[in-house]
């Protein structure tokens, strides 16, 4: 659940914005660990219009890259967020401008980079302790090029994803709106027809025509049923207990459960890779990494991996607990441990997981394309069927 907050900063800036915890005491720890004074706090109302939650992720690609380029060039971090501001103005950007420009201001005053990043709700958490890191470290453009990288990569595999199943889609809408308007348009015009001649069609024909007539006076319900059922899941889903139930049963799903949880995990490496690389520590790392997935089993299972190994447990072992089979994890987390380099591991296990989703991806999509068709050719051949024997057996007669 989410939790709406004011609170102040040790300099005693004011700062309001949403968190999300399972509990109010664990909000509260939340914004403590950040050094966050919390004055407010209190959960957010649920709305039941629909939310379309903006996606900024190509936005802050087109930052990070923009001002690891020019930062590279050796350009001075004040004058490149000028620079970027400019830009994003001609290029008609207005929330990039806006943003950088903020962030221009907040440096003028003596802000850190990564200080005024957090104010910015552009910003994931990660990255902001990615761009800390970087700072202290002396490696700020080092860091933004991985950074780079990594959303680059996380929005070319979301878009391989996309257009897979685009097809796919387009077949089962459009094959459900053909099956719909025989049923619906068709076969009770033929109703009108047989009747007015008096003539009792065939068994199966008679029942098509009965569903149509029905579906057409009464498939309203049916709507208001999926109307009814979206909001109910929408209700489970806002709560995380019901919700991690209701993922055990979908990732149980045949080869999409599975597609479902290596695609997260993939995204989870990938990040945990990228912050291990940039000088994370690997606790904080799992830590920051739990907010990743969009799996509340998974982010239960990092949280707790954060805590775990705290008590100097080693981390492959703890990886057998890994609520999915894949044996390749604990061997590439093994080597790393024993290599000392775990962020060349997670960025392999990342991309051994989006190989893997890759694969599944096609050959599932193989079997369900030639399938779809096959199923609303049969059934629409069956419905045409039906109505041709009652026509000639009508001339017959």
């Amino acid at each position: 659940m989410k939790f709406r907050y004011l609170a102040t900063s040790p300099r005693g800036s004011l700062q309001k914005g949403e968190i999300e915890a399972s509990s109010l005491q664990e909000a509260i720890e939340k914004l403590k660990e950040k050094s966050l004074i919390p004055l407010e706090i209190k959960k957010s109302r649920s709305s039941w219009r629909l939310k379309f939650k903006k996606e900024h992720s190509e936005e802050l690609l087109l930052f990070t890259e923009q001002l690891q380029r020019l930062l590279k060039a050796g350009v001075p971090l004040n004058r490149a967020l000028g620079i970027l501001a400019r830009v994003f103005n001609n290029t008609g950007k207005e929330t990039l401008e806006q943003t950088t420009l903020n962030i221009k201001q907040e440096i003028e005053k003596g802000h850190t980079l990564s200080e005024t990043l957090e104010k910015e709700e552009l910003f994931p958490e990660f990255y902001v302790s990615l761009v800390r890191a970087g700072e202290v470290s002396g490696a700020l453009d080092t860091v933004l090029e991985d950074l780079a990288r990594y959303l680059k990569e996380r929005e070319e595999f979301k878009r391989e994803l996309i257009s897979a199943l685009l097809y796919p889609c387009f077949l089962l809408f459009f094959g459900i709106f053909a099956v719909q308007t025989v049923l619906v348009y068709i076969l009770p015009r033929f109703a009108v027809i047989f009747d007015e001649m008096g003539v009792n069609p065939p068994f199966f024909t008679q029942l098509l025509i009965s569903i149509g007539i029905f579906w057409r006076k009464w498939g309203w319900l049916f709507l208001l049923f999926l109307l009814v059922a979206f909001f109910y899941i929408r209700t489970i889903i806002q709560n995380p207990n019901k919700r991690a139930q209701l993922e055990q049963y979908t990732l149980k799903l045949p080869v999409l459960g599975r597609l479902w949880l290596l695609a997260e995990l993939a995204r989870i490496f990938r990040a945990l890779g990228v912050m291990i690389k940039g000088g994370v520590s690997i606790d904080q790392a799992l830590k920051m990494v739990s907010s990743v997935p969009k799996l509340y089993i998974l982010r239960n299972f990092f949280q707790k991996l954060a805590e775990d190994i705290k008590r100097g447990q080693p981390l492959s072992k703890m990886f057998r607990k890994l609520p999915v089979k894949a044996d390749f994890v604990l061997d590439l987390v093994s080597i790393g441990e024993e290599t000392g380099n775990l962020a060349t591991s997670f960025l392999d296990i990342s991309d051994l997981c989006e190989e893997e989703v890759r694969l599944g991806t096609k050959r599932f999509l193989t079997i369900l394309e030639p399938a779809t068709i096959l199923f609303f050719g049969l059934l629409l051949g069956t419905i045409i069927v039906s109505i041709l024997v009652a026509i000639f057996d009508l001339r017959i007669s």
